[in-house]
């Protein structure tokens, strides 16, 4: 007589879907429906919600396309008015992405310490936006063996650190180069967005 028990086998024990639930999307969809929303939107000129998506595009997922979003969620919160604290943690994702030995690191850490310190001074997140910027600072000069004041110093004046219009423009150009030909954004309606409100104030 066979004695082998029989195995019965166990039904899952996850609750069932509701009806009225929505229905799980994929991380290619999430992006698709993203990317979607956006091009509506920079059409609409609805910059603050464009930067949100990009926000999301560039944290969320693991693609190539990543630093695409990363780029351009910089561009549009250098040319519209974000608050600081939400360009300089974009600059510090790029900084950490680039690595703190890029020619670029120094101006990155230089513009978002200007910024920490002149946008928005009245966020309440500002001394976390400068902060921030000082953090991004002790990185980089760690890693070039700045050490001192007077070192410090130095080291400003031979990067042109002290001139914005030096390393801003050095900084476009490298998330022109990281973006390639592939902008999801109309850049030029961001300009006339951008040069309408500055006629108007």
């Amino acid at each position: 007589m066979n004695t082998t028990p029989r195995i019965i086998p166990i039904q899952s024990a996850e609750p069932a879907q509701s009806a009225d639930a929505p229905p799980t999307r994929t991380p290619s969809e999430e992006w698709n429906d993203d990317r979607i929303a956006m091009d509506q939107l920079s059409r609409e000129g609805n910059w603050p919600e464009v930067l949100v998506i990009l926000k999301r595009l560039s944290t969320k997922h693991k693609t190539t396309e990543i630093y695409k979003a990363l780029a351009q969620r910089i561009w549009v919160g250098l040319k519209t008015q974000a608050p600081a604290i939400e360009v300089v943690q974009s600059l510090f994702h790029l900084l950490n992405t680039l690595g703190p030995r890029h020619d670029l690191a120094p101006a990155i850490c230089a513009l978002a310490h200007l910024l920490a310190k002149h946008r928005t001074p009245d966020h309440p997140d500002r001394d976390l936006a400068i902060g921030q910027s000082q953090q991004m600072f002790s990185l980089v000069c760690d890693t070039f063996n700045v050490i001192g004041e007077e070192a410090f110093h130095i080291w400003v004046e031979g990067k042109q650190l002290n001139d914005p219009d030096h390393y801003i423009p050095t900084i476009l150009k490298g998330l022109e180069i990281m973006v390639g030909d592939d902008w999801w954004i109309d850049r030029e309606a961001l300009q006339k967005d951008l040069e309408q409100a500055q006629r108007a104030a």
